[in-house]
């Protein structure tokens, strides 16, 4: 076959600039089409169903806390205590899902503001320590604890 390492060479480029083509486009066209979402009003982003299901077990946990209190189950300073916690949470997830502009800057003052806590938690937990008022059991349940609610707050907004 004459020029048969020319039409090789061009079939090979047509092959590999129709499927680099089609690859770079695949994905603009996917979100265009809206794949993957049930409709047009749904939320944009992938941590949307995580959201949903944190304010839903917030709320279940909700609740359970109000049957327990019907029953007399705890002391009312143990569910109210509760009631704040999760009622909270319940408002930091729905203040980091507004879109309002405004609640952005309060939501990230609020976690820097208990990030300056945990700080100063840890700060007092190593004088404690360092002078001898509690021992080094005492001292890792506590750090733990610590570095767990520091570890929630850095995984904050999702």
């Amino acid at each position: 076959m004459p020029q048969r390492d020319l039409v090789l060479v061009l079939a090979t480029a047509a092959i590999v600039v129709s499927l680099i083509v089609q690859g770079f486009t695949l994905g603009p066209l996917a979100r265009l089409a809206r794949f993957g979402r049930a409709g047009p009003g749904d939320p944009v982003g992938p941590g949307h169903e995580e959201t949903m299901a944190r304010v839903r077990l917030a709320a279940a946990g909700l609740a359970r806390l109000d049957e327990l209190a019907e029953d007399d189950a705890a002391p009312d300073a143990v569910i109210d205590r509760l009631r704040v916690v999760l009622q909270a949470r319940i408002g930091d997830i729905r203040a980091r899902t507004d879109h309002d502009p405004g609640s952005a800057p309060q939501a990230l003052t609020e976690r820097e503001l208990r990030g300056e806590l945990i700080a100063a938690e840890n700060a007092e937990l190593a004088r404690l320590f360092d002078t001898g008022a509690i021992g080094a059991a005492t001292e890792h349940r506590l750090q733990r604890g610590l570095d767990l609610e520091l570890t929630r707050l850095a995984e904050g907004p999702r």
